[in-house]
């Protein structure tokens, strides 16, 4: 019995650090995403995708199967949220709104400010 109890314990410990884990990378997304987006020039802002330019090289952000990426028009990509089950981008006004369902079930939100 004792053998039990220590095994639900550490597996509840494991569940809270993976959720703060997956909250952790979300704040670091969010401030990777203001930093990437500062600089460009033009944006295209659909539900999946957000595309960018920055020096006359277009940049696009999405969702691609269970990691969200950053990846050129020609070429490979870079991961940047890993473990994503949903994620979206929505245009309000002045502001994109970014929001995440992690695969845990953890869900994360966020706005950003068009310049």
């Amino acid at each position: 019995m004792l053998t039990v109890t220590l095994i639900i314990r550490r597996a509840d410990q494991l569940d809270q650090h993976l959720q703060r884990k997956d909250q952790k990378e979300w704040l670091i997304f969010l401030t990777q995403f203001e930093n990437e987006v500062a600089g460009s020039t033009l944006f295209d802002i659909q539900r999946k995708q957000f595309r960018y330019v920055i020096e006359n090289k277009t940049y696009i952000i999405e969702q691609y199967q269970s990691i969200v990426r950053k990846r050129q028009t020609a070429g490979g990509h870079q991961p940047m949220l890993m473990n994503v089950d949903e994620f979206s981008f929505e245009e309000r006004d002045n502001e994109v709104i970014l929001e995440v369902t992690f695969e845990n079930g953890e869900r994360g939100y966020g706005k950003w400010a068009k310049p």
